[in-house]
């Protein structure tokens, strides 16, 4: 009986963890693109402001200031800071509304005998409940309450 326990308790360890890396992978993918936007949407208006605010009325500074924006707005290094930016918050983002799911994993997956079964026991009771909030709307207020 040792051996079968064992074995359900890595597997229910092993698919946690897999929905919640799964969603962790997701949300940051998701993310990534919307922040990379917001990323280069700011850096462009402070280029763009800069660009057009002189300190001195010289044609060479002005000349100088606008070749400086042009590069400054070709920089290919600021959608990639955001996108890497965007996955990052959205990853770990994930990972923290998931920390009793990720705990109860990991307890199943790293432990021997009772604290590996408690770890299984706590997964299965943490993805019932999100069946009954999320797929029955047991407990969920909806936005129109």
């Amino acid at each position: 009986m040792g051996i079968v326990s064992t074995i359900v308790c890595k597997t229910a360890g092993i698919a946690g963890m897999s929905a919640v890396v799964y969603d962790a992978f997701s949300v940051g993918r998701a993310s990534s693109s919307r922040i990379s936007q917001q990323v280069t949407a700011d850096h462009f208006e402070r280029v763009h402001t800069s660009r057009r605010t002189l300190s001195t009325e010289s044609p060479v500074s002005g000349a100088i200031q606008g070749k400086v924006a042009d590069m400054r707005e070709n920089n290919p290094i600021i959608p990639v800071y955001g996108k890497v930016k965007g996955f990052c918050k959205g990853a770990l983002n994930s990972l923290g509304n998931n920390l009793l799911p990720v705990s109860f994993a990991a307890l199943a997956l790293t432990t021997k005998g009772f604290f590996s079964k408690l770890g299984a026991a706590g997964l299965a009771a943490c993805g019932l409940l999100t069946v009954l909030k999320e797929g029955f709307g047991l407990g969920k207020q909806t936005p129109m309450d």
